[in-house]
């Protein structure tokens, strides 16, 4: 059953829309204002909100740019009722995070078509333990939010200036520390940055650090720490890990896994919590920035367990190939590879089996399109097709996959992997337009 928050500060509104929703077989929660709509928001965790455009104390782009501040929030569907004459500039309303955008004056019929079809859609609150460190107080008043959103811009702009270091990471991480030394009390802390390449451990505290293998040790019971090529240890420390640890996975805005933050004996561990969903995407920027100067800087092109080019190379080579293709006329189409649960596959099997598995999937991908292959996250992988329009990468793509299933069908440990097809067409953009297209779903699926 979806749950659906409904915030309008119209009582007949409120009550057209539960009973609606209701009669839809929906879980429907309503608010009366945008403030009271936040709070209805953190005790009810919806998977669906529709909400007014104008409200008292909040209005809804301020209330759907508040709750898309929180990374973990990003799959909750976002409706937003407008008035007659009510207009929203284009830019916030693309920043503000609604996903469509409904008027009250058009046809009831309309309306409700509108609104079922978007319950309709897969979005969903996202069920990870990062929902459980969100402990919200009842915000009061207006500054309340106001002083939440000051904290979480002041911290991400502060980090987001360690950028002018990132030719040394260990001066940004130790001044990262020196950040959480003002904010939180903890023994030590622990940051390691992972490209598909090479992952980095550093470590910092006010005495004797952990054992470098007791950190790995802790690390691995988030991730197999087996599907990155080599880790590094930038610290020494010989004593045992505390058990009084809060550790945070740090993701991309495209998902994808680029380090940790752990946090030993921390003294108040839900305020560190709260600290780090602050600064989660802020250390995905940064951390993502770092990935691309250290294998640039260190030559680091290819991800050694499967051959391909890692992302950061990955980008050179398309960019070769779109020059190519201007010069001569040629059509590109990009074939992607998404091994849809690889970290269930790990979590079951080991890394040793997935890495196995994953150099086989990159030997094939290599015969088909030889020096042109990238692996551009943990779990997915690109082949660039120059010459090659939709039909051609149709052919290559059922062919990748036929051999792919062949290796599965021979081993049962691999008889459950999710594998997805997806083709990308380069209609004439630039690279950053092909990048983001490639990063999406893409064209279409097979």
């Amino acid at each position: 059953m979806k749950k659906v928050l409904v915030v309008d500060d119209s009582d007949v509104w409120r009550t057209y829309l539960k009973n609606l929703l209701e009669l839809n077989g929906c879980s429907v929660e309503v608010a009366r204002d945008g403030l009271d709509g936040l709070n209805k928001f953190f005790s009810f965790l919806p998977d669906v909100v529709i909400v007014d455009h104008v409200m008292p104390k909040l209005n809804g782009i301020h209330f759907a740019r508040f709750i898309r501040s929180f990374n973990v929030f990003k799959r909750v569907g976002i409706l937003m009722l407008t008035g007659a004459d009510e207009t929203v500039n284009p830019f916030w309303a693309k920043k503000s995070g609604v996903n469509v955008f409904v008027k009250k004056t058009a046809p009831q019929e309309d309306i409700e078509k509108a609104i079922l079809s978007f319950i309709s859609q897969p979005y969903a609150i996202e069920w990870t333990r990062e929902i459980y460190k969100i402990h919200i107080e009842p915000y009061g008043e207006l500054v309340d939010i106001l002083d939440e959103s000051l904290k979480k811009a002041t911290l991400t702009d502060e980090i987001l200036s360690y950028a002018s270091y990132i030719f040394d990471e260990f001066t940004v991480f130790r001044k990262i520390y020196e950040l959480f030394l003002e904010l939180l009390e903890f023994e030590a802390v622990y940051f390691a940055v992972a490209s598909l390449s090479r992952m980095r451990i550093y470590g910092f505290g006010k005495s004797e650090l952990a054992a470098p293998e007791e950190v790995r040790r802790a690390l691995e019971m988030s991730s197999d720490l087996s599907i990155y090529s080599s880790v590094e240890e930038h610290f020494q420390g010989s004593r045992k890990l505390s058990e009084s640890f809060v550790l945070e996975e740090i993701f991309s805005s495209n998902d994808e896994l680029l380090g940790f933050v752990l946090f030993e004996n921390p003294k108040i561990v839900e305020a560190t919590q709260k600290t780090l969903l602050y600064v989660n995407d802020a250390l995905g920027n940064l951390f993502l920035l770092m990935n691309d100067y250290y294998n640039l800087n260190k030559g680091l092109e290819c991800d050694t367990i499967t051959g391909a080019y890692n992302m950061t190379f990955f980008r050179t080579k398309l960019a070769s190939s779109i020059d190519f293709a201007i010069r001569n006329a040629l059509p590109i189409s990009v074939v992607k590879t998404k091994i849809v649960n690889l970290r269930e596959f790990v979590n079951r099997c080991g890394g040793n089996l997935a890495n196995e598995f994953l150099k086989k999937v990159g030997e094939i991908l290599q015969e088909t399109s030889q020096e042109l292959v990238g692996r551009i996250k943990v779990d997915e992988f690109c082949n660039i097709l120059i010459g090659a329009k939709y039909e051609r990468a149709q052919q290559i793509a059922e062919d990748i996959k036929n051999k792919i299933k062949s290796i599965m069908e021979k081993d049962d440990r691999l008889c459950w992997v999710k594998l997805e097809f997806h083709i990308i067409e380069w209609n004439g953009e630039p690279l950053g337009e092909m990048i983001e297209k490639i990063y999406s779903k893409g064209d279409a699926q097979l």
